[in-house]
């Protein structure tokens, strides 16, 4: 799994020191989070304090990940790995109205390439081959 290098910093700060078994994450008294008392303690009070909408849920960070994945170019195939889906289709099922603009790019493209074929010499003329063409 790919880390951005951002994390990859804040992560190292937080093993600092720590053993091998140590847990990285914790609640105050040292056990291990759960999402249960992650959600409660953590993500609505900041939710709050954000002023974000008591609509955004936890799983929307998932999807606002995979949102972002896309805008900076991850592949298809990529972001599956990543976010875990046995199939492409789930990937592109669950994320693929978030390429709406894309249509008319590749329209464009498709326009660009037929302009291009248009113009360019895609069969030589019979006279320019070579002895022995057909």
């Amino acid at each position: 799994m790919p880390t951005v290098p951002r994390l990859a910093a804040g992560l190292a700060a937080s093993v600092q020191g720590k053993n091998p078994d140590d847990l990285v994450f914790t609640v105050a008294s040292g056990s291990v989070v759960r999402s249960a008392n992650w959600r409660q303690k953590v993500f609505l009070p900041v939710r709050k304090q954000a002023g974000i909408s008591d609509r955004f849920r936890i799983h929307d960070l998932r999807h606002t990940a995979a949102a972002l994945m896309i805008q900076t170019g991850y592949p298809p195939k990529m972001r599956q790995q990543i976010l875990g889906h046995a199939s492409i289709t789930t990937t592109l099922d669950l994320y693929g109205h978030l390429y709406p603009g894309d249509m008319d790019k590749y329209a464009d493209r498709l326009d660009d390439a037929a302009t291009d074929a248009g113009t360019a010499k895609i069969r030589p003329e019979d006279k320019e081959d070579g002895p022995g063409s057909t």
